[in-house]
């Protein structure tokens, strides 16, 4: 799969690739009315196993398959590190990772299916497919505040590993207090190890000591001789603790020699955990994540107006409440902001486990976002979030979009900003994204140059630093004209650039297109905040077979102030001229010839 844009904010990831991944040829003899099997997706529904079972999933790459399947739980804590970040380093050992957010049990009974993404021509629609046999369960979890190992799941992987199966355990543990009723120490317990709160050194890593008796073999201590990584057998399976994901997780400041060493690490004890069982072999047509949540995703689901929400079935009482209750209302209030055409498939939502940010899907039907939270506002939060990076705004004329301006029409400006206005709405940060923070990295509020690469701008301000600075733009456009001047820039713009739909737009472009929208001309207020454009004054403009006059914006360069959160009005009539306001702006009617 080509993957055209990777953006990583803080916690959230949000992605976009050229096209559907290329999948398995359909079988042809007694194959399904497709019209039906599109019928079932667009309804929502998943696709049931015996229609499923005629189109198989894509093969994953393997190079060197040693045929062991190793089954990587998210249900309990899902992070991108796991989530796409284990998987490669699984497939390097010759491994066949497979990540699932269902509930342990669901996935290891013998004979049992789960919900996977289906290759059905140009869609991946949900469907159910037959559980593979795994030799090894990666599980982690680094706090008691995730959901927790239900009872079943821990008779199920009991029973796993006493028939051969093995297991890897990976936590960090918090203070002495938690530990008792951490869920992950009593699984962990019932195979007779636990974690300390005590930490100790591995290679660069801090790690969480693990208490084990003599039964247990300690695989690798810390520089104070702690142990750190420990193993065991149980029946005929076998089981290892590890205090800390750090040491199994690639990171990008890892020096070359403790990238080797973690390597190292995973694919010895992966193979020593695997040794207990035949490796699974068979065909790699396994369930892949696809840059999604899965390959596996939740197995219970919730109907919320045009909202279908996967979930495991230990997931949080409270959160499915949120979902419920407050997710119809934001969703609405976004489609009030922003006007988008609504798709006639309704919306994937994945309430993943844990906590940290979120994805989303927008490439390929259906689409889907997932939320990492355990708080009801980071809920509100992340879904508002993924949920504007499939909102285009306003089609022009033909129905279609136009055009992209600088920073991506869906993008993380775009996303954040309506996660913003969000978060202002449901919670007491009335500024929209902390955009003031902008004055803290720049103080006079022109030193960062929007049309300056992305790269150069985080070297010398930080990561985000020109996500936060358009944030405070969009603001005072907000303060100035209302929030009516964004939907209706959506529409000039998609208007403007009908014939040239994938014209990727200077910031000249972009700021004569919000020059329209707004009424006025918003090149002094750009070039007083430091943007480089070729132009300085926007005196005169055509729209729609007219021409417009436009007198300067008169927008001070100062912090921004609450969040505008009232209705729209129009947005394909000029907006109303604010009163006359003083401005900190440069006349640039002189410099400009009068």
């Amino acid at each position: 799969m080509n993957v055209r844009n990777l953006i990583t904010m803080g916690a959230c990831m949000c992605l976009t690739v050229l096209g559907a991944a290329e999948g398995g040829t359909p079988v042809a003899d007694g194959q399904p009315d497709l019209a039906e099997v599109t019928r079932l997706w667009k309804s929502g529904q998943t696709i049931p196993a015996e229609t499923a079972a005629h189109y198989p999933l894509p093969k994953i790459e393997v190079e060197n398959d040693t045929g062991v399947n190793v089954l990587i739980d998210l249900a309990h804590q899902c992070s991108f590190a796991m989530m796409w970040g284990l998987a490669p380093a699984l497939k390097e050992h010759g491994f066949r990772p497979v990540g699932s957010q269902a509930t342990l049990d669901t996935v290891l009974t013998p004979g049992t299916l789960s919900r996977v993404r289906l290759p059905v021509n140009e869609v991946w629609p949900f469907g159910w497919w037959p559980n593979p046999r795994y030799n090894v369960v990666i599980t982690h979890q680094s706090g008691p505040e995730s959901q927790d190992y239900l009872p079943e799941e821990r008779a199920a992987l009991k029973a796993f590993v006493e028939a051969g199966g093995g297991l890897i355990i990976v936590g960090w543990a918090q203070d002495e207090e938690k530990l008792e009723g951490w869920t992950l120490n009593k699984l962990a317990a019932e195979l007779g190890g636990s974690f300390s709160p005590e930490t100790d050194v591995l290679g660069d890593e801090h790690a969480a000591m693990v208490r084990v008796d003599r039964a247990w073999e300690v695989f690798e201590r810390g520089r104070e001789n702690r142990p750190v990584i420990a193993r065991r057998g149980v029946g005929k399976g076998h089981v290892v603790l590890m205090g800390s994901l750090a040491l199994i997780e690639q990171n990008d400041n890892d020096t070359e020699e403790a990238m080797a060493a973690k390597a190292k690490r995973l694919g010895d004890l992966v193979a020593w955990a695997a040794a207990g069982s035949e490796p699974a072999g068979g065909d790699t047509r396994l369930p892949d994540a696809m840059w999604g949540g899965g390959g596996i995703y939740p197995e219970l689901e919730q109907r919320v107006g045009n909202l279908v929400v996967y979930y495991a079935r230990n997931q949080k009482d409270e959160l499915l409440t949120t979902v419920r209750d407050d997710l119809p209302d934001v969703g609405r209030q976004l489609q009030a902001w922003l006007p988008s055409p609504v798709p006639e498939e309704p919306m994937v939502m994945v309430l993943a486990a844990g906590g940290g940010g979120g994805w989303a899907i927008n490439a390929y039907d259906p689409k889907e976002i997932g939320v990492i939270s355990l708080e009801r506002v980071g809920i509100i939060s992340v879904f508002a979030h993924e949920l504007a990076h499939t909102m285009a705004g306003p089609p022009n004329n033909d129905g279609a979009i136009a055009a992209d301006w600088p920073h991506g029409n869906q993008g993380e400006s775009h996303a954040g900003w309506f996660q913003g206005k969000i978060v202002a709405k449901y919670t007491d940060n009335k500024i929209v994204k902390d955009c003031n923070r902008l004055f803290e990295i720049d103080p006079t509020g022109s030193a960062i140059d929007l049309a300056a690469p992305t790269e150069r701008i985080r070297e010398k301000f930080g990561e985000g630093a020109e996500w936060t600075k358009i944030w405070w733009v969009f603001q005072k456009l907000d303060e100035r004209y209302g929030p009516t001047w964004y939907p209706r820039w959506r529409w000039v713009q998609y208007t403007r650039w009908a014939h040239t739909p994938d014209k990727h737009l200077t910031w000249d472009e972009t700021v004569e297109d919000m020059s329209i929208a707004a009424g006025e001309d918003l090149f002094p207020f750009f070039r007083a905040i430091g943007t480089s454009t070729e132009r300085d004054r926007l005196r005169v403009t055509e729209f729609l077979g007219k021409t417009i006059k436009l007198p300067v914006a008169p927008i001070e360069v100062t912090p921004a102030g609450e969040a505008k959160l009232g209705p729209i009005g129009d947005y394909k009539k000029p907006l109303d001229r604010p009163g006359s306001q003083p401005s900190t702006a440069p006349d640039l009617d002189s410099a400009a010839g009068g």
